[in-house]
C-alpha cells in the first residue's frame, strides 16, 4: 500500500472550507497548530512510507501566504504531537 500522498489543508472564506494548500505526506495520521515567538506552525506525524516506520515528520511555518517547510524531525512510526 502506498501512503505517501498529498494532505489537504483547508481554508475558511466566509461561507465555506475551500481548498487552500496541498502538502506532501507519508502516512499522515496527526497534525497539530502552534504558535511560538509570533509564528505560527503547523506540523504533521508521518506514520509510515512503503512499510518503512523511520521517517521523518515535518514542521511547516507560516510564512505570509503558505504553510513552508522549517524542519524535518526523525520519527519512527509517529502518531502523535
Amino acid at each position: 500500500n502506498n501512503h505517501d500522498v498529498d494532505s489537504v489543508v483547508y481554508k475558511w472564506n466566509t461561507t465555506a472550507f475551500a481548498a487552500f494548500q496541498s502538502i506532501p505526506t507519508r502516512g499522515a495520521v496527526s497534525w497539530e497548530w502552534f504558535g511560538m515567538g509570533g509564528n505560527s506552525f503547523l506540523v504533521v506525524a508521518n506514520l509510515q512510507s512503503s512499510g518503512n516506520f523511520d521517517i521523518e515528520s515535518v514542521i511547516y511555518q507560516w510564512n505570509g501566504s503558505v504553510f513552508a517547510p522549517f524542519q524535518a524531525i526523525p520519527t519512527h512510526g509517529a502518531h502523535d504531537w
